[in-house]
């Protein structure tokens, strides 16, 4: 990673460059599909980019960080909905507190907020301790509506 971290809305280009990212292991079900070109360029994704405008990670906001899930009222809408994907050769390299907490200050800046949900999967406690020392809090666990896998619902409120 060169300097300084910015963040833009996601184009085309750093679409098709997160298609040939290849996540290991359980964390293989964070690859995308083709699909994800045109989900991506909605307007509520953004690109992570250093100095150089090389891509790092992306994020989202909204519906598009949310997960289909069989309990009813878990999402309610005193919080903004985000997700966040780092680049997985930066994954494990202590970057993540510098993504989530940029992706904040960004959110609080365009969406005039300072109450977020997040909706990891389960298993993946690297996101949750991540979360965790960030300030979420686990408000519940939850069940994928199509899959039946647990999420864990975690909240930050300033």
């Amino acid at each position: 990673m060169d300097g300084e971290m910015k963040i833009i809305e996601m184009t085309a280009e750093y679409a098709h460059s997160v298609l040939t990212w290849t996540y290991e292991g359980v964390y293989s079900r964070y690859n995308h599909g083709k699909d994800f070109i045109d989900v991506c360029t909605d307007g509520k994704h953004f690109a992570f980019t250093d100095k150089n405008s090389e891509l790092l990670g992306y994020c989202c906001f909204g519906v598009e960080a949310k997960v289909p899930i069989e309990e009813e009222n878990a999402y309610d809408d005193n919080f903004l909905d985000v997700g966040l994907h780092i680049r997985p050769d930066l994954c494990g390299k202590k970057l993540g507190t510098s993504f989530i907490n940029a992706c904040l200050d960004f959110a609080k800046n365009k969406y005039g907020t300072s109450s977020f949900r997040a909706t990891i999967a389960s298993f993946n406690e690297r996101a949750k301790t991540l979360c965790t020392r960030s300030g979420f809090y686990i408000e519940q666990e939850v069940t994928h509506l199509n899959t039946k896998n647990k999420f864990t619902i975690m909240k930050r409120e300033e």
